[in-house]
């Protein structure tokens, strides 16, 4: 289970952080700062988390505000990570991936094709929220915007289109 509190960039172990700036761990902790050995680029990229696109919220039929980003986590699981993130209320809201290119209006969405990635944490800050492993494909092809959707209302709060 994702801590969803938490953010990814946070957790990274000093001597990978090391490694993907170039510095060795002793430049880190206040040392002169010396290029990093080789590492094989493999290891670099495995421990890097990958954007594969990313945008800003606006509103549709509520208020919502931050950035969303969907990416491939070092362990190659798909998550949609917010930044910033604001909306007035988490009461019946979720997190949902639609086709379209944008949602400007509730009517733009086809409720038949909501991926569901569950409830909003929290109505500020930092989120993850994991993409199940058998929708990441589809998620990559079909899945365009990520949608602040209030489940018992059936409309759209927020909207990120992602590029």
């Amino acid at each position: 289970m994702i801590d969803r509190t938490r953010s990814f960039r946070r957790t990274i172990p000093l001597a990978v952080a090391a490694a993907l700036t170039g510095l060795t761990v002793a430049a880190c902790s206040g040392a002169a700062a010396t290029p990093a050995p080789a590492t094989p680029t493999a290891a670099v990229s495995a421990a890097a988390m990958q954007v594969m696109g990313k945008g800003s919220f606006h509103d549709v039929d509520g208020k919502g505000s931050g950035t969303a980003e969907l990416a491939v986590l070092p362990d190659g699981t798909y998550a949609v990570i917010f930044e910033d993130f604001s909306v007035a209320s988490n009461d019946h809201i979720s997190v949902v991936l639609v086709s379209n290119a944008d949602v400007t209006a509730t009517g733009d969405v086809d409720k038949a094709k909501l991926l569901d990635l569950g409830p909003l944490t929290a109505i500020e800050g930092m989120q993850e929220y994991e993409i199940p492993a058998d929708m990441a494909s589809a998620v990559m092809d079909g899945y365009h915007t990520v949608v602040i959707w209030d489940t018992e209302m059936a409309h759209a709060v927020a909207a990120a289109p992602l590029s």
